[in-house]
């Protein structure tokens, strides 16, 4: 059984008579205490179907399909009472950037405080004293001091722990984390990625990572997504992704990243060529055939859908390869 399971959801902006596509028909699923990656470079959809988790769409963003079944329940269909709860209780969000989730005008303490009796019935004596394990438990020195500074006097990577302490509160079933890692340092990024890893197990939590860092993914992740053009053009197991990539798209990004294959004179890094494509009206066509080597008239005609290679792994391409140079003869 899943604990989230998204079905063909769709993502619009602009007007319903000529719509701007964000996201087109995403269906992805995770079990208790699994973790999955989502992975793709920036414009790809990834965010926004996080977001969308929780209903955080905001105007003129609009879900315009699909369901976010959340242990059977429809979050789509929810009031905002059980919309409440649900993010009080159920799911926890880490997002990108942490300063600006957090209010710079008011204390730490003060805002986690708010924000754990917003939730929960607690007088303020006890939903202080939680506050300052809850920093303590995330790794923080001197919680009781960091409880009283304000957000401009915290580094980065504190304030990261501190949005996964707000976000890990109420030990959620579910956790979203949108690249908590992007804007830190190396080391400071091992660490983050260490604590998520000690709070999964000790709460035995399901989490989402969203991530364009295929080497985060290899080590958090137990299956893995990937995303272009808000549409979902493979996913599997990690080690089948790895090991056996079937998409142009998902092999390219395995090429340009350093470290995750052997570097010599006829393997060298090549980057990826072009840019993902904007936001548009929805194409009939292979969302990846501009910018494919191995794309035929075909890909440039027809929507295609996911395919399955083998246990729990799908790919959006047609043609079945085991290297770069198995696309022609495949064709053929």
């Amino acid at each position: 059984m899943s604990l989230l399971s998204i079905g063909d959801l769709s993502i619009e902006f602009g007007s319903p008579a000529d719509p701007l596509v964000a996201v087109h028909a995403v269906s992805l699923s995770i079990k208790p205490s699994e973790v999955l990656g989502l992975v793709g470079e920036s414009g790809s959809g990834k965010s926004l179907t996080s977001r969308a988790i929780m209903r955080l769409i905001k105007r003129p963003g609009r879900i315009t399909a699909g369901e976010v079944l959340f242990d059977g329940r429809d979050v789509l269909q929810m009031s905002q009472r059980e919309l409440r709860q649900f993010r009080a209780n159920d799911v926890g969000m880490v997002f990108q950037d942490p300063f600006s989730s957090l209010n710079p005008v008011f204390r730490i303490g003060s805002q986690l405080v708010d924000a754990l009796r917003m939730s929960h019935d607690y007088d303020r004596g006890t939903a202080q004293r939680t506050v300052v394990d809850m920093l303590d438990r995330v790794g923080i020195p001197r919680p009781e001091h960091i409880f009283r500074a304000y957000p401009h006097e915290l580094s980065g990577g504190m304030r990261q722990r501190v949005m996964i302490a707000m976000a890990t509160a109420a030990r959620p079933r579910l956790l979203l984390a949108d690249e908590p890692t992007t804007a830190l340092d190396v080391l400071t990024q091992k660490q983050i990625l260490l604590l998520l890893s000690e709070m999964r197990r000790e709460y035995g939590m399901a989490m989402l990572l969203v991530s364009h860092d295929f080497g985060v993914i290899a080590q958090m992740c137990d299956r893995v997504a990937i995303m272009y053009g808000g549409q979902i053009v493979e996913s599997g197991p990690v080690e089948s992704i790895y090991d056996s990539p079937q998409h142009p798209y998902t092999r390219a990004l395995l090429r340009s990243v350093p470290g995750l294959e052997p570097v010599d004179r006829a393997n060298r890094r090549q980057p990826l060529d072009g840019q993902p494509p904007e936001i548009g009206p929805l194409k009939q066509a292979c969302v990846f055939a501009e910018r494919c080597a191995h794309a035929r008239d075909d890909c440039r005609r027809t929507p295609l859908p996911l395919r399955r290679i083998s246990e729990g792994h799908f790919t959006a391409c047609p043609f079945e390869v085991t290297s770069d140079a198995n696309y022609d003869e495949a064709q053929r």
